[in-house]
């Protein structure tokens, strides 16, 4: 048995990037859209996936496919080119997954499900090289992680429609080129070093707060 065992490990070790896609599309629910995976000898056929010029794997852009189930992370973890991940306007749900597992991702979409819950501080800790982080409209709370305020190269941040709380955290990036905190449940001051950001960005509740300390820009 040990034999046997020890030869499906060696082969998991081995598994190409096609391998590896269809078992996580194997965790997926209604994955109809999903239809010619495996069926196309050209990865860079494949719906949904995305290539560079020479026709290396780097990206899913799995959006507006009525996609839900489980992102199965420790099979994405397999994937050593994966840089980018999208699901926008799905059907996915529960509590965000361990997205810090996979340390090389550079963009994560996560906008228009049903995702929901607090968001632990830890949750972005280690992802260094993440530049654009999309959470709107779907059901997080709690404070706002202090690991995702902590990215040093993070430039496009959507957080809207959510129902996040407390106050919000010093950001180590402040040069954003998307910076939308806008329909939560935040309290408090913005921090000085966000108080150039349009008054759209803390519309609802914070919008009051942005007045109070811009008035004198008027």
């Amino acid at each position: 048995m040990l034999f046997v065992l020890g030869i499906c490990f060696e082969a998991s070790l081995g598994d190409t990037d096609a391998q590896i896609l269809m078992r996580f599309k194997g965790s997926l629910w209604n994955g109809q859209a999903l239809n010619n995976w495996g069926s196309e000898s050209s990865l860079c056929s494949w719906t949904g996936l995305l290539c560079r010029e020479n026709q290396t794997f780097y990206g899913l852009r799995l959006e507006h496919m009525e996609l839900g189930g489980k992102i199965d992370i420790e099979t994405l973890v397999e994937l050593p080119n994966l840089v980018s991940f999208s699901v926008i306007n799905n059907t996915f749900e529960g509590p965000m997954p361990e997205f810090k597992k996979l340390v090389r991702l550079r963009a994560l979409f996560l906008s228009n499900n049903k995702f929901s819950g607090d968001i632990p501080d830890d949750a972005f800790e280690g992802m260094r090289r993440l530049k654009r982080v999309f959470l709107a409209q779907n059901g997080f709370t709690g404070p706002i992680p202090k690991s995702l305020a902590n990215l040093p190269r993070l430039w496009d941040l959507d957080l809207r429609g959510n129902g996040f709380g407390g106050n919000i955290p010093e950001f180590q990036q402040q040069d954003f080129r998307v910076f939308n905190l806008s329909y939560n449940q935040l309290e408090g001051q913005i921090p000085e070093s966000l108080s150039n950001k349009y008054p759209s960005s803390f519309a609802g509740k914070l919008i009051y707060f942005w007045f109070f300390i811009n008035w004198h820009s008027f």
